[in-house]
């Protein structure tokens, strides 16, 4: 079709402003649920408290002046420590210590109302006290237990506890039995269930929920919700943090933590010493035993030779390999202790072994040295060197054992504790001002996108140019009045504005239309337009009316028929009764035309109802009987009006086209789809009919930004009921 609109996509950021503003009171409702709504979320929310805490990273020291030696047995240098020590901090192991200090696994609070609690609480709402809610908490109730045992599948269970009085309470247990107890008094239900409720308090009645917990499990969680984090970079300082609905057990959890990590730092520092003296205290018996067993042979061989004396020059070659011998006993004793913690392939195991073959090497030449020796002094000079070697290695492994027994118990660690955790005095979630800011904002979007979306997904007339565009004249832009939209066909009676408010901004664009006409009905073959539109709902018996009263008023003879012989609702506009005779009686030959023609309200104004509805309206405007209908009218009158049916609807409009001098379609302003008025027009024009123009009705100019021409024209020249200019 031609004259088709091509709809394009540009944006108009102007229009779109203009609806916004038009529904800014939809948008701020909106706005307010959504709020409401978030307040009402944040504060059914536990609140969560944070506890921060300070530990450094220090050198390992001894804590006393023990010598370079010692220093390296307990290690030394934290560079690069931080991200290790962060996840031994998050590991399990510290986090079952703090489980098991503090008895985790036990989960005592008393029975809460679903989602209302929190609301009353921070509210501080009274509580009702009625019996339904008796068993329900949001107020200051607390329980403390002390111990409990549970047997294996009812970990995870709950356990009700119903508080009896002032300090007795009775156990609902998973199984459904009961037992009874007294505060601070245990409550056995054989050995495998064992209960003691240290503190409760609140009335009589109160529910408190109870359960074990896989320690496992809670040390799981713990580790993931605690926070460690080195402060800067290479700073050797790391803040902890935990978040805990409650205040004092943030806290209590927090320092716990440092606590067990501190003592195992501890005991991570006294291992390595601690293996070493191991080694050494199972060398040392040995070692005893070899120096024994040497000083004897050495005796015995003496007593054997009535003793051999060593030269000068021997006893330094011997000498020599006793302190060569020696260094070589006590690389092997590092290389041992070494091997506790490296692999072969480790630097420091390889530069001990490239010493060892040094000094092999270098005993080696000393027993070359000595092999021209004679035989006895030969001999005695083994022996005495086995004696030496012996001796030697006995007396460092003593020593060596002191060092380590005074690294072992001197070992303090190198974890520093700079601030115990400290809970901030707010919570810290839920973080209600950010909440309500963005349910606010979330409620703008969604305002706006209940009013856009609709726009977009269905494509209404939104002014003049679109009717234009689609190939239509428009012959008047018709403005909203609230008086005509209150008066809906849905009353007994309807008000015609022209006749009630003639002033009326509506009733000024129905002059303008009515002047339009005379110029624009020129050519007709006779003085009669009906009316149609796409579909119910446009305003087109308002239209009809209105306009035969502006007529009437300039002085025309007209008449207004109405042709909805399904849902006509003329009459409502005149008051006259249903069952009153009417269009449908003169084409069915039942009445004559004279009897159904019918006096207005205001001079020169008549009206012809649609009378009973028939079965077969199609059928009756088909006949011949409407064209002569229409013929006696225009000659009795100056001006006919069609009320005509909606042409989307049914037929009758492109019938009754045929018999009229011109027909205009109506259109509602941000009511009637583009594609519907597209659909009437290709019907029209199927049947050989061609609309003269349009009406835009119901215009909002505060909804639109575009196509209000001819209503700010009106609105411009009006004149008030005292005559003043507007």
């Amino acid at each position: 079709m031609s004259n088709k609109k091509d709809y394009d996509d540009e944006i108009d950021l102007a229009e779109i402003f203009h609806v916004l503003w038009a529904r800014k009171l939809f948008i701020a409702a909106f706005m307010v649920g959504f709020v409401i709504i978030g307040f009402l979320y944040a504060k059914s929310q536990t609140p969560i408290f944070q506890s921060t805490a300070l530990v450094q990273l220090e050198e390992r020291s001894s804590g006393g002046d023990l010598p370079a030696e010692l220093q390296s047995l307990m290690g030394s240098g934290s560079g690069g420590r931080a991200a290790t020590e962060i996840e031994i901090l998050k590991s399990r192991s510290v986090a079952s210590d703090a489980v098991n200090a503090l008895g985790l696994h036990i989960d005592a609070a008393p029975r809460a109302l679903p989602f209302l609690g929190n609301i009353f609480r921070h509210l501080g709402v009274p509580h009702f006290g009625t019996s339904w809610l008796k068993a329900y908490s949001w107020q200051s109730e607390t329980i403390e237990v002390g111990v409990l045992r549970v047997r294996s599948e009812w970990i995870g269970e709950e356990i009700v506890v119903v508080k009896t009085d002032e300090r007795s309470f009775d156990v609902e247990l998973p199984d459904g039995s009961s037992l009874s107890g007294q505060v601070g008094t245990p409550v056995a239900g054989g050995d495998d269930f064992a209960l003691r409720v240290d503190a409760l308090t609140g009335p009589v009645g109160r529910e408190y929920i109870v359960s074990s917990r896989d320690p496992v499990l809670i040390a799981t969680e713990l580790s993931k919700d605690l926070g460690v984090a080195e402060v800067g970079r290479q700073s050797s300082i790391l803040r902890l943090t935990y978040r805990h609905p409650d205040r004092a057990m943030a806290s209590g959890v927090l320092d716990a933590v440092m606590a067990a990590y501190v003592r195992q730092n501890i005991q991570r520092g006294a291992a390595s010493a601690e293996k070493s003296l191991q080694f050494i205290q199972e060398r040392l018996p040995d070692a005893e035993a070899q120096v024994q067993a040497a000083q004897l042979a050495l005796n015995s061989y003496q007593r054997s030779v009535s003793s051999v004396d060593l030269t000068f020059e021997t006893q330094q070659v011997l000498s020599s390999a006793a302190e060569i011998e020696t260094q070589l006993n006590d690389l092997k004793m590092q290389q041992a202790e070494l091997a506790l913690d490296v692999t072969p392939n480790h630097p420091s195991y390889k530069r001990l072994e490239e010493n060892r073959v040094i000094l092999e090497e270098r005993l080696a030449a000393i027993r070359e040295e000595t092999q021209g020796l004679p035989e006895q002094q030969l001999e005695v000079f083994n022996l005495n060197r086995d004696l030496q070697v012996a001796q030697e290695i006995y007396q460092s492994l003593l020593q060596r054992r002191q060092e380590l027994q005074v690294v072992r118990a001197s070992t303090i660690g190198n974890i520093r504790v700079i601030d115990n955790a400290l809970t901030e005095r707010f919570a810290v979630a839920p973080r209600t001002k950010i909440i309500v800011m963005l349910a606010a904002v979330l409620g703008l979007i969604t305002g706006v996108g209940a009013i856009l979306v609709p726009r977009m997904l269905r494509r209404t007339v939104d002014g003049v140019e679109d009717l234009e565009n689609l190939g239509l004249s428009v012959f008047a832009s018709v403005g909203f009045s609230k008086l005509a939209d209150q008066s809906s066909n849905k009353n007994k009676t309807m008000s015609i504005l022209a006749v009630d408010r003639p002033t009326d901004l509506s009733v000024e664009a129905l002059r303008s239309l009515r002047t339009s006409m005379h110029f624009g009905m020129i050519d007709a073959k006779s003085q009669s337009l009906a009316i149609t539109s796409p579909a119910p709902g446009v305003g087109k018996s308002f239209i009809s009316v209105n306009l035969a009263a502006v007529m009437a008023q300039a002085g025309t003879r007209v008449v207004v028929i109405d042709a909805d012989l399904r849902r006509g609702v003329l009459r409502k506009y005149f008051n006259c009764p249903r069952d009153t005779d009417g269009l449908s009686e003169v084409l069915a030959d039942d009445v004559k035309l004279e009897d159904v023609i019918r006096k207005g309200p205001i001079e020169n104004l008549f009206y012809v109802t649609s009378g009973h509805y028939p079965p077969n309206p199609s059928e009756l405007l088909m006949r011949p009987k409407f064209e002569q209908v229409i013929k006696q009218l225009s000659e009795q009158f100056d001006f006919v009006i069609v009320d005509a049916p909606p042409i989307l609807a049914v037929t009758d409009p492109v019938i009754l086209s045929k018999y009229v001098g011109a027909t205009m379609i109506a259109a509602r302003h941000k009511v009637t789809a583009a594609p519907e008025l597209e659909a009437a027009i290709r019907i029209f024009e199927a049947g050989g009919g061609k609309f003269i123009g349009a009406i835009l009705n119901g215009y909002k100019a505060e909804a639109s930004g575009k196509g209000g021409y001819y209503y700010y024209y009106n609105k411009r020249y009006t004149y008030d009921d005292k005559g003043s200019k507007e």
